[in-house]
């Protein structure tokens, strides 16, 4: 039932379709997936925005778990698909939400419009300080992360960025979480964060309340 801009799901629940509380839980996890798999679609400035994330077999855990987090958002339930490739056919979970005003905020947020690419382009945005928080980094790694055993750290995939933005993504962790993180050439024009050995404990103390159970290995643990 809606009510002005407030809904009602099927528990009597009310939320707001504008915007999520932003000292909420719901806020810092979608900045926190947006940072890395997640996708804000938006067919153009004048339509409203919906979250997308895909996810591979080994992934089922985490997808349920964000598909229960964002249910409020959407129609369905995350979705299992067979996507047929050359020679095998692979499981694949796929979560949607509604196309609703709330998500624009985010989109807008996290996307540039690119003339030469004409598309939107996704960004770090240049206030990510702003709102950089133990929930935001654990989303992050648990979306684009990865433990390197043999060093002791974490690396998080933040190829498709920008150097300069990368440069300004480490700073926030670095000034509001007291965390270290470094910045390391990958490979062509890409960039990568690292958080090294030093550090690693304080990270793991600070990010593991927050994790899905599956996604602890990315942090080292079991």
């Amino acid at each position: 039932m809606k009510k002005n801009n407030i809904l009602l799901n099927n528990n009597g629940n009310a939320f707001n379709l504008l915007s999520f509380n932003p000292s909420s839980d719901l806020h810092s996890i979608l900045n926190g997936i947006t940072l890395g798999d997640g996708s804000i679609y938006r067919s153009s400035a004048t339509f409203n925005a919906r979250l997308e994330m895909s996810f591979g077999k080994k992934y089922e855990e985490f997808a349920l778990h964000l598909g229960d987090l964002f249910k409020d958002y959407m129609n369905n339930p995350v979705k299992s698909l067979e996507i047929k490739g050359k020679n095998n056919t692979y499981k694949n979970f796929r979560l949607k939400t509604r196309t609703l005003p709330l998500f624009n905020y985010y989109h807008e947020l996290f996307y540039k419009y690119n003339l030469e690419q004409n598309k939107y382009v996704k960004i770090v945005p240049k206030n990510i300080g702003e709102f950089m928080n133990p929930i935001v980094l654990a989303y992050l790694i648990m979306t684009d992360g990865n433990f390197d055993k043999g060093r002791n750290r974490v690396r998080i995939y933040t190829n498709s960025f920008k150097k300069e933005e990368v440069e300004n993504l480490a700073l926030a962790i670095n000034n509001k979480l007291s965390i270290y993180a470094g910045v390391l050439h990958d490979r062509n024009d890409q960039w990568i964060i690292t958080i090294g050995a030093k550090y690693f404990s304080l990270l793991r103390a600070k990010v593991s309340p927050h994790f899905q159970t599956s996604m602890l290995y990315r942090i080292g643990i079991a």
